[in-house]
């Protein structure tokens, strides 16, 4: 599981500028319609964030939210 955390932290980072950007800055750049969701037409250009939308997606709703987001971010890569 922690290598899982370490593989996913590392493509995020590669994935656009983390270290200049917050959690919601993140968010808001990958919430391409700007409902205040992430769905995973809009995760699909992120293989590596796509991969794991069904643990980010914690009320199954098909859609991350940005607590949902913030906690898998702040449980997992930290």
């Amino acid at each position: 599981m922690k290598i899982l955390s370490f593989v996913t932290s590392t493509l995020i980072l590669s994935s656009f500028d983390a270290l200049a950007l917050d959690v919601k800055q993140c968010f808001s750049h990958l919430d391409t319609n700007k409902n205040g969701y992430l769905t995973h037409d809009e995760l699909e250009p992120q293989p590596q964030l796509l991969s794991t939308f069904l643990i980010w997606d914690k009320d199954q709703d098909n859609q991350i939210s940005l607590i949902e987001f913030k906690n898998y971010l702040t449980n997992n890569l930290y």
